[in-house]
């Protein structure tokens, strides 16, 4: 299975007494998810669906990503902060996705999973990528195939990738 966990990109602080939870994308973030998502398009990454936390800057990426893939997004709470191995687990078995498994959420969640399926210590920024191939989730076999941040983004759209 390709695992590719996708931090939602730049997010506004919280105003004073809003819930971290109702936190919506800066310009700029928004940009990159669009950027994102046509990347991913570009290098023909196919997931069924893009999978995200409830969090309204999440869903913002993940909805910028999966409109420039051509597939629906699914909101599920497993993917809130504090998605740890048994919530991604849950989720992947209660949608049974294909081979390829895109999902939007938050660090450090994202950082620690992937440390728990590859020992690789990594934090994701706002708006980057890791890619897991793993047998299975429970075995902790996994690789960390890749590591994108949006300055990858930059080099996949001009074209000046090697």
């Amino acid at each position: 299975m390709r695992l590719c966990l996708l931090r939602h990109a730049e997010a506004h602080p919280a105003a004073p007494g809003q819930p971290d939870a109702e936190r919506l994308l800066t310009e700029a973030g928004q940009q990159v998810a669009r950027q994102m998502g046509e990347a991913l398009r570009r290098i023909r990454l196919a997931p069924g669906a893009v999978y995200t936390s409830p969090y309204r800057r999440a869903v913002q990426t993940a909805q910028a990503v999966a409109e420039a893939l051509g597939v629906p997004v699914v909101e599920d709470r497993l993917l809130a902060p504090g998605c740890g191995p048994a919530e991604l687990e849950a989720l992947i078995q209660a949608y049974a996705p294909g081979e390829t498994v895109l999902v939007v959420g938050h660090q450090p969640d994202f950082g620690e999973l992937v440390r728990w399926l590859t020992g690789a210590a990594i934090r994701l920024p706002a708006g980057g990528l890791a890619v897991v191939e793993t047998p299975a989730l429970r075995e902790r076999a996994g690789t960390l195939h890749g590591l994108y941040d949006p300055a990858w983004l930059a080099a996949v759209m001009t074209g000046q990738t090697g």
